[in-house]
């Protein structure tokens, strides 16, 4: 059993993704805003932190990068109602993907797996440079 946190806006999607997750055997957290999903972490660890990416005030896109910040290691995966992502976004240190709305069961269970299958990938910051010269 994992612990995920899903953070978005819109409650129905949160009941959604709450009983596809419970149903699946995770325990889970839902918030409806980035400030909230901060102050929830202060208290909480997960183990995949899952956020919309458009939500009114803070997006998902600062949210990542502060969880990412201030919880180093948490794989972040982002919902969006938008097809394509920017790569800028998709591809960055921590984010292990993304699922599009309206979602399907199956994107879900992919994800996860995606997620708890992937390898550790590590910020650009925390690369010791000075190991390679040492190469």
């Amino acid at each position: 059993m994992k612990t995920i946190l899903v953070v978005d806006d819109d409650f129905g999607v949160r009941q959604l993704l709450r009983r596809v997750l419970e149903d699946l055997g995770h325990k889970v957290h839902d918030v409806e805003s980035a400030l909230d999903a901060l102050e929830l972490l202060k208290t909480v660890t997960v183990d995949l932190a899952l956020c919309d990416v458009l939500m009114p005030g803070r997006d998902g896109v600062w949210l990542t990068d502060q969880i990412l910040t201030r919880h180093p290691g948490t794989p972040v995966a982002l919902a969006t109602g938008v097809l394509e992502m920017d790569p800028t976004v998709t591809l960055r240190a921590g984010v292990v993907g993304y699922i599009v709305k309206p979602f399907k069961r199956s994107a879900i269970v992919d994800l996860l797996e995606a997620a708890f299958e992937a390898p550790a990938r590590v910020r650009p910051a925390e690369i010791d440079l000075a190991a390679f010269d040492a190469i």
